[in-house]
């Protein structure tokens, strides 16, 4: 190596984003000789590199590379090739050229506009280039966006002036340069050409024009102050108003805002966070948290009424109708639900969406609680849904009651329970059916398994973030240097012992959760892999997504979020689906795919059977990655027909473009056999035990 690249750098700032580099040309040890140099100088490096025409086309479909290399003296691709194909996928990627004879190519280098020409053995030129063009390229997408950002200031401010329910104008040496519409209205002006040249002081009311000047000189001295001062309209109406005035800048002449601010704007925007806060969207209803602080303040109460208690309404079919009808239909489904209950009972009464496709009325009055579920199960049993709403087959409701124990105290979440565990034992039956919540039917065997206590270690974990994230790495055959890991869950009890998901999972999903459990995780993995990704550690994570969590309508808007909050990537991203899921869900999973994969995410499908079902799934869903079931390596190293019948399986799969992962790998048998196969990565406890920890080799 030529000079020390250490002292080559010390004039230069070192930033701790990551490189990305694409190489073109090179065989990989040259490509890492690249990378070394660039370490060396202290610089975060992630590679890609192709040697040929087809391996640079397959890279730049999914990364356009910003920063590249391109080597000139490549026996296997033309540098002018390589170069038009760059500047095809982006047309500003910053190009270094390297040649053995750079002098000789000066020619060359300016005519494809190249960012530099180095010679092939000058490792600490090319890095010094390197750095440099990273550098220029950080402050390129920082101007770009500072540039954006005063476009989007500049037209917010134009269209927030022209809407601004607050009067604002703006005077310069005692005269009006500009007021919006709202201040010309409030002073009894026709329009802007009248304000134009009109000096304050002829809006003030005269007896207040003296107090009003010594108000003004204090301007000199404060950044902004407010005073209420006696204004006179053109009309000669007078009026009290408070001014607001603060130093400002229009056409890079200095001026003063002022602003008279309309309080109504504010009372009705803090009506709408408060519905915003309280509401269901689609229903009106009570949302779910609104709903347990009022039934917390409820059950707090020294004595309740008789007849006090819960009516939860379920449609039991409402997954089928919503993926046969759409969700247009499944909507409009549950609006005209929410209006029959509305009518049933009284007002006073809190009627909320408690879940996906559930309503909890709360009733806190003497009567009969029972009457009341009966009387919402014959309405809505004779209630023509398919033409009022538009979906294919009429819906089937489940109603539990529960009465508000009379004996004892009970907490809102273990109310809920208890109504969850009612409505359950309603659906158990065929039809529409009505079931009452006691303490007999809670013991019987169809409930025995359902333990609120951990529930409620649930509930207490979402809101005070008690899960711990589990990563098992899993591991490429085939030369991915991307480091891959599966994430997985754990539930942290009172004594912070973890509880692997065989303990909560059913429980989580009878009450309903596993759709906030799966936006945990995706938020909280997100956040991770950022952290990670700034140490430049080039990792990618795989999240499964249960059944309940797909068919959440809020879930991608809630991945979207997570991603823009924590400024990361799709394409960072696999998410997995079980089969099983998929097969019976078939339409929300497909609308939740299209839209991850719009932001670049990966696909994966778990648990796959070589079924005709199985390929019938795969022909509707743009799924990338196949994880082969657990049965595929049952006893796989004496089973020569298991061993066939893999080979057979991931042949046709590879062929199709899918990649595909091997998962329960438990011993080394397995693992040679798995290597001759072909699959491209495996993922079991014989490599590593899930941890709660990511442990990275150096290169």
């Amino acid at each position: 190596m030529a000079a020390s690249v250490d002292s080559v750098f010390q004039s230069l700032d070192n930033d701790s984003t990551p490189v990305e580099l694409l190489i073109v040309g090179l065989t990989q040890n040259e490509a890492q000789a690249c990378a070394t140099a660039l370490r060396n100088s202290g610089q975060a490096v992630h590679i890609e590199s192709a040697n040929s025409p087809g391996e640079l086309a397959q890279l730049l479909e999914t990364e356009p590379g910003d920063l590249v290399i391109v080597n000139h003296d490549s026996a296997k691709i033309p540098p002018a090739e390589a170069i038009s194909m760059v500047r095809a996928a982006n047309n500003a990627a910053a190009i270094v050229l390297l040649a053995r004879e750079p002098a000789q190519l000066i020619g060359f280098a300016e005519e494809h506009e190249v960012r530099d020409l180095v010679l092939s053995d000058d490792t600490a030129h090319l890095a010094f280039a390197i750095k440099r063009e990273h550098q220029t390229l950080l402050m390129r997408q920082e101007m770009a966006r500072l540039n954006h950002k005063l476009r989007e200031s500049e037209r917010r401010f134009d269209g927030l002036m022209g809407k601004s329910r607050d009067a604002v104008a703006y005077v310069h040496e005692g005269m009006h340069i500009y007021a919006n519409s709202v201040y010309c209205d409030m002073f009894g002006l026709a329009d802007a050409d009248e304000i134009d040249g009109l000096p304050l002081m002829d809006l003030i009311d005269a007896e207040a024009r003296q107090q009003f000047k010594k108000a003004l000189r204090s301007l000199q001295q404060k950044e902004s102050f407010n005073t209420q001062v006696d204004c006179r309209g053109n009309d000669g109406r007078t009026f009290s108003a408070v001014m607001e005035f603060s130093p400002a800048e229009i056409d890079g002449e200095p001026c003063t805002q002022i602003v008279i601010r309309d309080q109504s704007l504010h009372q009705e925007l803090q009506a709408r966070i408060d519905e915003l806060t309280h509401r269901d969207p689609d229903t009106r209803l009570f949302n779910r948290q609104a709903f347990m602080e009022r039934l917390e303040s409820v059950l707090a109460r020294d004595e309740l009424p008789q007849g006090s208690g819960l009516v939860q309404i379920s449609v039991n079919n409402f997954s089928e109708l919503r993926d046969r009808g759409g969700i247009e239909q499944s909507d409009r489904l549950l609006q005209v639900v929410a209006d029959c209950l509305t009518e049933q009972v009284p007002q006073a009464h809190t009627i909320a969406r408690f879940g996906d496709h559930d309503f909890v009325l709360l009733l806190v009055e003497e009567g009969s609680l029972t009457e009341t579920g009966e009387r919402c199960l014959s309405t809505l049993r004779t209630q023509d849904f398919v033409s009022k709403s538009g979906i294919l087959d009429a819906p089937e409701f489940s109603i539990g009651v529960t009465p508000c124990p009379t004996q004892e105290r009970v907490t809102a979440h273990e109310m809920i329970n208890r109504s969850c565990r009612a409505t359950k034992q309603a659906k158990a039956r065929e039809g529409h059916q009505l079931a009452i919540f006691s303490d007999a039917a809670s013991e019987e065997p169809q409930d025995a398994e359902f333990d609120p206590a951990i529930v409620d270690l649930i509930d207490h974990a979402l809101e005070n973030d008690r899960f711990r994230l589990m990563f098992q790495p899993i591991v490429s055959l085939q030369g991915d240097t991307r480091e891959n890991y599966s994430v997985l869950l754990r539930l942290l009890d009172q004594n912070d012992e973890e509880k692997p998901p065989e303990v909560f999972w059913s429980h989580a999903q009878q009450a309903n959760r596993l759709a906030e459990i799966d936006r945990w995780v995706v938020r909280n993995a997100i956040k991770e892999l950022v952290r990670h990704r700034r140490e430049g550690k080039k990792i990618n994570f795989h999240i499964t997504l249960s059944r309940e969590g797909f068919t959440d309508e809020s879930m991608l808007l809630w991945i979207c979020d997570s991603l823009r909050e924590f400024k990361a990537k799709g394409a960072w991203l696999a998410f997995q689906f079980s089969e099983n899921d998929l097969r019976s869900n078939v339409q929300s999973a497909k609308q939740l795919i299209e839209g991850l994969k719009k932001i670049n995410c990966r696909i994966a499908l778990s648990h796959f059977q070589d079924t005709p079902s199985s390929h019938a799934l795969l022909s509707h869903l743009p799924v990338d990655i196949i994880k082969l079931s657990p049965e595929f390596l049952q006893d796989l190293a004496g089973d020569a027909k298991r061993q066939d019948l893999l080979v057979d399986v991931n042949t046709r799969l590879q062929e199709k473009g899918f990649k595909t992962i091997a998962s329960d790998v438990e011993d080394a048998n397995s693992l040679a056999i798995l290597w001759n196969v072909g699959v491209n990565y495996i993922q079991g406890y014989f490599l590593q035990e899930p941890s709660s920890t990511i442990t990275f080799e150096d290169d």
